[in-house]
């Protein structure tokens, strides 16, 4: 059964696309059939799977009113996941990917503006009947900033995953020419995080991971 995640955030720079791209790309490489739904018009996951050279992972650009088509034509082809990038700062789009999703996650910095943003991405959820999950995003290995975000989305009664995505140079650089951080880097850190992720991910949506993924990606 296809099981459909819809990546949100109200506030731009969130990391969102970062943060989908890797979770796909762990999927693809765990041996799954996925497909990357984007729904951005700044199409950047569409951009960066142009700059991919490994092609088998599909990206397929669309706009809300294609969204029921094409998850019907990947339910049929046996696509296992499905990841939608939506707009960020636009309702419309979001609530499209919502609508039809399994899993919301909603990416966040630990910092002030995204903490003040992030009600409104909750609130879209929460009006469709959906439990959103925050993964917090561009984490400072040094400070107390991670920790102070944390108590404020406990208290607006939403989850936030363990773990989460650092600031580290692996996922600005991978992304540029079309790869994930664990291709790029496979044995570091942002690697480490995004199977972290794709691990918690799975459980959500009640698929095993595989033993496949591995510091290098691979059997």
């Amino acid at each position: 059964m296809t099981k459909i995640i819809a990546v949100i955030s109200q506030k731009g720079g969130s990391g969102k696309t970062t943060a989908l791209l890797n979770l796909a790309v762990a999927a693809h490489r765990d041996g799954r059939a996925v497909l990357v739904v984007d729904l951005d018009p700044q199409a950047s996951a569409t951009l960066w799977h142009r700059a991919r050279a490994d092609k088998t992972l599909v990206v397929q650009p669309t706009h809300p009113a294609g969204i029921a088509n094409l998850l019907k034509v990947a339910q049929e082809q046996g696509v296992e996941l499905v990841f939608i990038d939506t707009a960020a700062q636009t309702d419309s789009n979001a609530a499209e990917a919502v609508e039809v999703a399994d899993l919301v996650l909603i990416t966040c910095r630990p910092s002030v503006m995204d903490l003040r943003a992030i009600p409104n991405s909750i609130r879209l959820c929460r009006i469709r009947d959906r439990k959103p999950h925050v993964v917090l995003t561009q984490i400072e290995t040094q400070g107390t900033l991670q920790d102070e975000a944390r108590r404020t989305l406990a208290s607006l009664g939403v989850d936030v995953l363990d773990g989460g995505l650092g600031r580290r140079a692996a996922f600005h650089h991978s992304i540029i020419d079309g790869r994930s951080a664990a291709e790029y880097e496979p044995s570091g850190k942002a690697a480490q995080e995004v199977r972290r992720l794709y691990q918690t991910v799975c459980q959500l949506v009640g698929l095993p991971s595989s033993h496949r993924v591995t510091k290098e990606g691979t059997r």
